[in-house]
């Protein structure tokens, strides 16, 4: 009997309890906060900060980039397709070029020069930046590759985990930066539509790394930004219009049979299972500071190779014995230091540094240019300096710098 009597008092006790229940599950409900209100119940100013956060918080997601060059026969598309771990801090993304046929053949070999034949497969993994093309191995590239083999790794050390994503040098960077002035179009899905504007310096943060370093004013017209987050808050997409960035590398003779210049990036999939990975805690990637080296660093007579690099570029090149396959044996290296009076129309040592490889050149070796796998010829590589200097004794133009004579592979 007292056995029945508890299991009285034990079902009585769970219906007053239940009630009680049902009315705090009710409470959470009411309680929930709207999709989207971390982001787009924040002032307008800061909602862009907000979705920077919103997007990192879904832990993963899938991402496209594009940087698409328009001419009259038609246009190439720099192309970027890979997923991103927020949390992990990494990413893996695959790079490469289309252009339509009738796109100009030189300006396709213009925006070709740094993506490999095959295009490049890409990982980062906090600062270090992880490439590979074809059926290479992994080539790691730390902060301390990139400071010692100098400016021509910006092309890879661009792609560095950054502040808004684990994978740099899209438009994603940008947006946490642009501050929106006006309230975005609400669709029916609930996400939302902003029309803003950038600085044409900041834009021009999207184009290769040589195009970037060939303006030193991008002028003060805006770009036109299009950015849609979803209804969670989270980026979306976004388009600009980089038409005053390109107005500017016209006014450097860059570009010139581009008519239209236009990036966009999107993101989906979000939270789902990320599918590329680079190598796992680095494991089987050659370290590039001991397998690479600056090719005005090697020594008369010494070859090597430049297709194995993920750089596309000669200036950072794989030092190999001259009796495998290589790409260029170096020459010589010569300096230039030219005083003129005046301030002639002096656009650099280029052509100084050209007359003073024609005697390395006749000089090297006959061995060196033996068996006709080189091009006729040489080819100079480096860089100069013009300084005019203006005192009592009058006006001088001063050009300095180095350069590498070298052989090329027909």
């Amino acid at each position: 009997m007292g056995t029945l009597n508890t299991a009285r008092h034990r079902r009585a006790a769970a219906a007053l309890l239940l009630p009680v229940i049902i009315g705090m599950a009710g409470c959470a409900a009411e309680d929930k906060a709207p999709a989207g209100e971390a982001v787009y119940g924040r002032p307008l100013a800061e909602q862009f900060q907000a979705a920077t956060d919103a997007t990192r918080d879904a832990g993963t997601a899938v991402f496209s980039s594009t940087l698409t060059y328009g001419a009259a026969g038609g246009d190439a598309v720099d192309r970027t397709r890979g997923s991103l771990d927020y949390a992990r801090g990494t990413s893996f993304a695959k790079l490469g070029l289309d252009a339509d046929r009738h796109f100009p053949a030189g300006l396709r070999e213009r925006l070709g020069a740094a993506d490999p034949k095959g295009g490049r497969v890409l990982a980062t993994s906090g600062e270090d930046v992880y490439v590979r093309h074809g059926a290479s191995s992994w080539l790691k590239f730390t902060p301390r590759a990139v400071n010692e083999l100098g400016e021509s790794t910006g092309v890879i050390a661009a792609h560095a985990a950054g502040d808004a994503a684990p994978y740099s040098g899209t438009l994603a960077d940008l947006v946490p930066r642009l501050i929106p002035r006006e309230k975005p179009v609400r669709k029916a899905d609930g996400s939302r539509v902003y029309a803003v504007t950038a600085l044409p310096e900041v834009a021009s943060e999207l184009l290769p790394r040589d195009l970037q370093s060939l303006q030193g004013d991008w002028g003060l017209d805006p770009v036109d930004v299009t950015v849609r987050l979803d209804a969670d808050g989270r980026l979306s997409s976004a388009t600009a219009d980089l038409g005053p960035v390109l107005d500017r590398l016209h006014e450097q003779r860059e570009l010139l049979g581009v008519k239209r210049l236009r990036a966009a990036f999107a993101l989906s999939a979000f939270g789902e299972p990320v599918k590329g990975k680079g190598p796992s805690g680095g494991k089987g990637a050659e370290d590039a500071a001991e397998v690479l080296a600056p090719v005005a660093g090697l020594a008369d007579g010494r070859c090597a190779t430049t297709g194995d690099t993920g750089l596309g570029a000669a200036e950072v090149v794989r030092p190999v014995d001259c009796a495998k396959p290589h790409d260029l044996r170096v020459l010589g290296h010569v300096k230039v230091d030219r005083t003129l009076p005046g301030d002639p129309d002096v656009r650099g040592g280029d052509g100084y540094a050209r007359t003073a490889c024609e005697r390395v050149y006749a000089a090297a070796p006959k061995d060196w240019r033996r068996g006709g796998a080189y091009a006729d010829g040489f080819s100079v590589m480096g860089d100069s300096e013009v300084t005019l200097t203006v005192g009592q004794g009058g006006t001088e133009t001063t050009v300095t710098g180095a350069y590498t004579c070298y052989l090329q592979r027909s």
